[in-house]
């Protein structure tokens, strides 16, 4: 069975969100291949300036038991990416170094306009998150909501300046929006809403929600890049698996 670590080194809650994704992905084409984590206090420790080519060795140790380490980072889109590998020490740089020495072992996936442009793939499933019920997902009425506020290429959805509105805040609005349908009463308590709003420690527990299928995957081009190594080796496994029978 392949093994697959994926690296997300900026948020452990993050971490966990994209295995989750991982393993539906993983689930919808048909396969087992285990999906595996590293964390963030690991990143650091092997980045450190006192731990020479910390990066590349911790790679290498998990690459004696893993068949492929994907690392994933938040990115802010197209110009975000080329700003981070301007600078000489950009995590953005440290990880594609240590692609490039990989053969093809190590991988990297800007995650388009954040973690939060993958959840926004199915704004059914986060009405189900918020409202704590997955029968959402088959009532008409929350059905019809979802679909009248669900983004097409949540990747476009970006910032009109900086430090403007950008993903997680569409997803906090989307939030609110969702426990005011739920319990109309929250409009006229402001500070309850506030605490039950969408803030990132939930995206683990919100990608438990989310449906990953061809429909929501072809919603963000990072994601559905991200699926596309996924599938291939799964393929690849397939095909073994054949060659093997024959």
């Amino acid at each position: 069975m392949l093994s697959v670590r994926l690296w997300v080194p900026e948020s452990d809650h993050d971490s966990k969100a994209v295995a989750c994704i991982a393993n539906k992905i993983v689930s919808l084409y048909g396969s087992s291949i285990t999906i595996q984590l590293a964390d963030k206090q690991g990143f650091n420790r092997a980045i450190h300036s006192k731990n020479q080519d910390g990066l590349k060795k911790a790679v290498n140790i998990y690459l004696k038991n893993d068949d492929l380490v994907i690392f994933l980072l938040d990115s802010d889109g197209i110009e975000s990416q080329n700003q981070r590998r301007k600078e000489k020490n950009s995590l953005v740089n440290r990880i594609e170094e240590v692609v490039k020495l990989s053969e093809g072992r190590v991988k990297y996936f800007p995650m388009i306009q954040e973690l939060e442009a993958w959840l926004l793939v199915d704004y059914l499933g986060i009405c189900c998150f918020f409202t704590k019920n997955a029968d959402h997902r088959n009532h008409p009425e929350w059905i019809k909501f979802a679909k009248s506020k669900q983004r097409g290429q949540t990747d476009l959805i970006a910032e009109a300046e900086s430090g403007g509105r950008g993903v997680k805040e569409c997803l906090v609005k989307l939030s609110r929006e969702i426990l005011i349908k739920h319990n109309p009463n929250l409009q006229d308590k402001p500070k309850n809403l506030k605490e039950r709003e969408y803030e990132e420690s939930q995206s683990s527990k919100i990608a438990e929600y989310i449906k990953i299928d061809y429909q929501t995957l072809r919603r963000n081009k990072s994601l559905s890049e991200f699926a596309k190594c996924l599938q291939q080796l799964v393929d690849d496994t397939k095909q073994v698996l054949l060659d093997d029978i024959n």
